[in-house]
């Protein structure tokens, strides 16, 4: 297989229609740089599939477009044509010839045809995949990827490998699986939590079931006991209020006579009062004057208190400032016998310190001397030294020189070692590889076979998959369906909830009046929630009640004025209400009866009439309570079919008015009002109603909407299972599998000859290394003979240095001692100097802290004059004030005494106002008593009338019947108490068991059939997870197992190929991160040229990593080739001794790899088959000449040329 031909128009320099032929062998191109030879590489990149713009050398893909010149201007797209020959079937398709094309518009749309016909990237990428010749693969080198190769970045080698190894398309089936397993994993947790919900939902509709059993049972005998509980309550209770009547009466007359007897004593009491009142004035009068005076006497003994204080605070100063005046004067005759003896030390210290600069002076000569003799001994030491090291670097150069002769004499036998064991394993491999090809054969035949009956299983898959998806769209339509109507349902509940909640059209007077319990105690509502009526009939029934819809509902004149009366009250502005009128028809005057039966006459024949529907109050649903009101508004209102019936039926009975089905209202004066139907949220009348019907329905639609959505997890659980991806990979992957399989044979044919030139080629290396052994013997004897001779004199020279290095150091060790004596006698003498210094700064401090304790004693002495005045002050002011206090506890006394006799005449007609208070309190007390039994009373027939009105109320609202007095004989022996306890205890029975659903048992059954069937669901699941996760691991060990093999195989042809393009002797190797997966681990490149030792493949110069990268593609060309290859200017680097041998290499694997090559080097252009060069005739467009060397007469230059 190789490339045929590339055809490019429009792509970046190449403007003109241009077509290059490519035969087999070596092609290369060459030209000038900037000429565009780099685009023919990359319009062969971009055709295979490349995407990145970087790769491509652009921002973005449209500046692959040619972008026009000055003479010619941008084009609008740009397309590259690409022809192969697949004669061998390395590409899994049944052409022989293959052309892939791939076009660009500058809208930024891509086409992408396979043989013409329109096809996906995906397409191609699958076609190129595991073949070597994709746009990741190996087929494709530039010089900058000899830097990626080798980088210490290992994904770009990785990439190599695997391609290699073909263990792409594994690596694209486990993540397909991976995929498949987190999707299973997502489907099984969702079916989890759904089976956890409808297991909590089946357990509770069984308790559910349980509980709805037994409270039927205890209902029948509660309902028994309780009416008949409630029936002799009501009869006690009329008893006992008719008693309570009388009982009222009586106390209420004996209260109305202690008013008047507390009147006349409250009369008395007012005049008393008065007379206090005064007397009080005068007490305070004179309570203010004695305050004034107690103020004025704390004021004194308070400023009499504090200069006694401040007096003696003073003497107490005085005694402290005298002390510290004594202790200063002492503290300066101690500073004065300091500074004596401190001046005597100074003088002895100065003494000292001259005779010891004398002794240092002398001895500084000293040391001068001995100095400059030992310098002289080491100078003559150091040249002894250095003939010694002349001498020994010469011993260790023909030392170095012989290690090195007989380490190559080593290689040399140890390569000739090496060489037969390869001749011998190379003779093994051929053995095996005979073997291997038979196997392979037999194995391509099995393959054949398996993938008939996978395209026969696909077939049936795909009909099955279709089926199961046409179910599942109708499944997934019902849901939708049903998702809306859910929603509909939400909204409507959520908008009647709100209107009721925020009683939406009422005012705010009767928001509040509905709310509030203070003005009655009777339940409060209005038309709009207490009535009902079927759908047919809610429009004309809304018509009708319009104008009384949100009235509030009142029996009673009385609670219609507490109403009015709290609404004045609290500033709540206006309500509506609907007062139910009383009977009176006893007392009708004759006109009104007759008007009454001439109405009953005309009722009668509209009856008849065939439009007539009924009369609006008998369409109303309500309780038995609110039902007159809805007879009272609604009695002189017909229901008709529609408006034409109304109007006709109005001119006939003037005294009625009509409404219609479609809510027309026709008025009995011929007012019209008709209009739209109104939506059915928009309705007011029996919106409660409404919104408990809908409560109640939702559940139904949410049951369903749950069993949908379990129909459609199993259908979509079905087609998951139905993995026709699966199969048409497996197919795919049976195809490639052949493929492989052909390839590995041809692979194994071509090891096998190659490894027969190697066996030629290694029996001639074997007789040039021993040719040079034996020379290199000859030159190791003589080098030894001169090392003997130059260490018989090196031992001489060693004798003269220990003599020289003695005397030295005794010298030395005489200096040492003499410089440290100097030394100790230069600190003594910085010692004394110290010492002097301090003695100064002593004696300074001394004199300067004198200057401070005279001060301190002149400030005391001023501080002692001032203590003195102020205490001959303060004593004058003590006297004064003492004088004042005398005069203020006079004046005191007076007003004392005068305040008791005004305070004994307050008492005296205090106790006579007392005496009338006693008697006052005796008859409030009494009033208030008799009050507190009118009120127990009142409170007692209020209790009594309301539990009357409750008891009438809960028994009918919980079993529909009306209380009626009767006559018990065994009343007032009847235990009341007993009988409430059993009702009681059969109620707690009854809140025990719980809320109750009647409708339990069936929606159990439909629940657990459900739950069994998601089970079923679930157990699929977990097999479907086991049989991928099993799968994975399959795809693991044999791609693992692949990757190995050809990891090994590379690895060994890497090494042999590094130590041709460099020297037989030279390491290489490589190595897969331990303890990683192989599929992921890093894998590390060693290659130490003939003399280096690299720590990192990085430190190679740039022809050594251009050689090493060639070597590793190569290898990997020997386990895998690649039909063609194509470098980009690799060869750079590379000298010519480098060039000689790359050249000599590309020539070897030409035979089986087609190769393409961009190139500068005269050297690579010599090796070339067939040449194309690049211009620019043009400025800005590419033009190619081209020459086949083939077809070039022997002696002769011409050529043939094409454009």
């Amino acid at each position: 297989m190789f490339l045929s031909k590339l055809d490019i128009f429009g792509f970046k320099s190449f403007a003109n229609k241009t077509l290059i032929n490519f035969n087999r062998g070596i092609t290369g191109i060459v030209g000038p740089n900037g000429c565009g030879k780099t685009n023919i590489v990359d319009a062969i990149r971009w055709v295979l599939g490349e995407q990145k713009t970087t790769t491509l050398r652009s921002d973005k893909m449209e500046n692959v477009i040619f972008n026009g010149t000055r003479e010619k201007k941008p084009m609008g797209m740009s397309e590259v044509s690409l022809t192969l020959v697949n004669d061998q079937g390395v590409l899994p398709t049944e052409y022989t010839e293959v052309t892939i094309t791939r076009r660009i518009f500058r809208s930024g749309e891509s086409e992408y045809l396979l043989n013409k016909n329109i096809c996906r990237l995906k397409d191609i990428t699958n076609l190129f995949m595991d073949t070597g010749m994709g746009t990741n693969a190996y087929s494709v080198i530039e010089l900058k990827m000899v830097e990626t190769i080798l980088s210490s970045k290992t994904e770009e080698r990785r990439r190599m490998f695997e391609e290699a190894a073909g263990v792409n398309k594994y690596k694209l089936r486990r993540r397909l699986s991976l995929k498949k397993l987190d999707d299973v994993k997502s489907d099984l947790t969702r079916v989890n939590d759904i089976v956890s919900e409808v297991e909590k939902t089946v357990r509770s509709l069984e308790r559910q079931a349980k509980r709805a059993d037994q409270y039927n049972q205890i209902q029948v005998v509660l309902r028994e006991k309780e009416i008949d509980l409630a029936e002799r309550e009501f009869s006690s209770l009329n008893s006992k209020l008719s008693n309570l009547k009388n009982d009222i009466l009586e106390f209420t007359h004996k209260k109305d006579q202690i008013d008047l007897d507390i009147r006349k004593i409250e009369n008395e009491l007012i005049e008393y009062r008065n007379r206090i009142n005064a007397i009080d004035s005068e007490l305070q009068f004179k309570r203010d004057e004695l305050s004034s005076n107690t103020e004025q006497l704390h004021d004194t003994q308070k400023n009499i208190s504090v200069s006694e204080e401040r007096f003696k605070s003073l003497i107490n100063n005085r005694e402290r400032l005298q002390t510290e005046i004594g202790e200063l004067q002492q503290s300066f005759e101690d500073a004065d016998q300091y500074i004596l003896r401190s001046n005597n030390e100074l003088k002895s210290h100065s003494d000292n310190l001259s005779d010891k600069n004398n002794e240092i002076i002398d001895n500084e000569q000293i040391i001068v001397e001995k100095k400059e003799s030992l310098e002289n001994k080491r100078s003559n030491l150091k040249q002894t030294n250095e003939e010694k090291f002349d001498l020994a670097r010469e011993i260790s150069d023909k030392e170095n020189y012989s290690a090195s002769v007989k380490k190559e004499l080593s290689n040399h036998n140890s390569n000739i070692e090496k060489l037969n064991h390869k001749i011998q394993s190379i003779t093994t491999t051929i053995a095996k590889t005979v073997g291997f090809i038979e196997e392979l054969s037999a194995e391509k035949s099995h393959a054949e076979n398996k993938l008939k009956e996978a395209g026969l299983l696909i077939a049936h898959r795909e009909k099955e998959k279709q089926e199961l998806e046409h179910e599942l769209n109708s499944l997934k339509q019902k849901e939708i369906e049903e998702k809306t109507l859910l929603a509909g349902l939400k909204e409507k509940i959520a908008f009647f909830q709100t209107l009721i909640a925020n009683l939406e059209g009422i005012s705010k007077g009767a928001k509040v009046l509905l709310e509030n319990k203070e003005w009655t105690k009777k339940n409060k509502n209005i038309f709009a929630d207490v009535g009902n009526t079927q759908e047919k009939y809610r429009f004309a029934l809304e018509a009708a009640l319009k104008s009384v819809l949100n009235n509030l509902l009142v029996d009673s004149f009385d609670d219609l004025q507490n109403a009015i009366e709290y609404l004045k009250k609290n500033d709540l502005g206006k309500a509506s209400f609907y007062l139910l009128r009383a009977n009176n028809n006893s007392k009708k005057s004759f006109l009104d009866s007759f008007t009454s039966f001439n109405l009953k006459r005309k009722e009668k024949r509209l009856m008849k009439e065939v439009s007539f529907l009924g009369w609006a109050k008998d369409f109303v649903e309500t309780e038995s309570n609110w039902l007159p009101y809805f007879e009272q508004v609604l009695s002189k209102i017909a229901v008709t079919s529609d408006l034409k019936s109304a109007i006709e039926l109005n001119s006939k009975y003037p005294d009625f008015n009509f409404t219609t089905l479609d809510g027309d209202f026709v008025k009995h004066d011929g007012v019209v009002e008709a209009g739209s139907l109104p939506k059915q949220d928009e309705t007011i009348f029996g919106r409660r109603q409404l919104l408990d019907n809908l409560i109640k329905e939702y559940p139904k639609h949410e049951s369903n909407l749950a069993k949908l959505q379990a129909f459609i997890a199993e259908t979509e659980g079905k087609i998951s299972r139905i993995d026709i991806k699966n199969l048409s990979d497996s197919e795919k992957l049976i195809s490639s599998d052949i493929s492989n399989i052909e390839k590995q044979i041809s692979q194994f044919e071509f090891e096998k000859n190659k490894a027969n030139e190697e066996i030629v080629s290694s029996q001639k290396d074997i007789q040039e290394l021993a040719d040079k052994s034996n020379l290199l013997f000859v030159q190791a004897s003589e080098i030894e003979k001169e090392i003997n001779l130059l260490l018989e004199k090196k031992i001489s020279i060693d004798d003269n240095i220990t003599k020289q290095e003695n005397e030295l150091s005794d010298s030395e060790n005489d200096f040492n001692q003499f410089v440290d004596l100097q030394n100790e006698r230069k600190l003594e003498l910085e010692r004394l100097k110290g010492q002097i210094e301090n003695i100064h700064n002593a004696i300074k401090r001394t004199e300067s802290n004198q200057l401070s304790i005279t001060n301190g004693i002149e400030k005391r002495r001023a501080e002692l004059q001032t203590n003195e005045e102020e205490t001959n002050s303060l004593q004058k002011i003590i006297d004064q004030s003492n004088l004042s206090l005398i005069q203020i506890n006079t004046t005191r006394t007076t007003l004392l005494s005068e305040e008791k006799e005004i305070n004994d005449k307050l008492k005296v007609v205090k106790d006579e106002a007392a005496q009338f208070e006693n008697q006052l309190n005796a008859l409030r007390n009494e009033r208030q008593t008799v009050s507190d039994q009118v009120h127990s009373f009142e409170i007692k027939e209020n209790e009594f009338k309301l539990r009357t009105e409750n008891l009438i109320e809960h028994i009918k609202e919980n079993y529909s019947i009306e209380l009626t007095l009767k006559q018990f004989d065994d009343l007032d022996t009847f235990d009341f108490e007993s009988t409430t306890n059993e009702v009681q205890t059969l109620k707690e029975k009854i809140r025990n068991i719980g809320p109750v659903n009647l409708l339990a048992y069936s929606e159990y059954e439909e629940e657990k059939k459900r739950l069994d069937f998601l089970h079923k669901q679930r157990d699929d699941l977990v097999n479907s997870e086991k049989d991928l996760i099993k799968t994975i691991n399959e795809i693991n060990e044999t791609a693992q197992q692949l990757f190995m093999d050809t990891f090994e195989k590379i690895r060994q042809n890497f090494t042999t190929i590094f130590q041709t393009l460099f020297n037989p002797g030279d390491e290489a190797d490589l190595y897969l991160e331990e303890g990683i997966d192989p599929l992921e681990g890093k894998i590390e490149i060693m290659a130490k040229p003939k003399g280096k030792r690299p720590t990192s493949i990085e430190l190679l110069s740039g022809g050594e990593k251009t050689l090493t990268a060639t070597a590793l593609l190569f290898a990997i060309y020997l386990v895998k080739p690649s039909p063609f290859c194509i470098m980009d200017e690799v060869d750079a680097p590379l000298d010519d001794a480098n060039i000689d041998r790359f050249t000599k290499l590309i020539k070897e694997f030409s035979r089986r790899t087609q190769f393409i090559i961009v190139t500068h080097n005269k050297r690579t252009m010599e090796s070339s088959e067939t040449m194309y060069g690049i211009t620019m005739q043009e400025e800005g467009i590419s033009k190619l000449v081209g020459v086949s060397f083939e077809e070039i007469p022997e002696n002769t230059e011409q050529g043939l040329v094409k454009d």
